[in-house]
């Protein structure tokens, strides 16, 4: 069984955008709560690209990380991996570095 994240991007960020200064073990999970957010965000058509960072039994999962956007009143994320069912929800992603909608936006323009 896998764990259930429920994260604000924000929580990890700085004043100027980027990642806080953190300790190394927080600073891994949110790397790679951002690369979720990258994937999501620019790889619509694409396969995911974002591998599983459980280790169920001491050993990494093989899983790839399922993710998509929704359009509920908090622009949530949800992923999971299908293999260990590790899974959560990230919020506070808009309009960071790694929103891949907001750089879609500003190429538009």
């Amino acid at each position: 069984m896998g764990n259930t994240w429920v994260i604000d991007l924000q929580h990890f960020l700085a004043p100027t955008g980027a990642l806080a200064d953190m300790p190394s073990q927080a600073r891994l999970l949110a790397e790679y709560f951002a690369s979720i957010v990258v994937d999501a965000t620019t790889n619509i058509d694409d396969l995911p690209t974002v591998r599983c960072r459980r280790r169920p039994g001491h050993r990494r999962c093989n899983g790839v990380v399922m993710s998509y956007p929704t359009c509920d009143e908090q622009d949530s994320i949800y992923w999971c991996c299908p293999v260990c069912n590790d899974n959560g929800v990230i919020r506070g992603w808009q309009n960071t570095l790694w929103d891949g909608f907001a750089d879609e936006e500003m190429n538009a323009s």
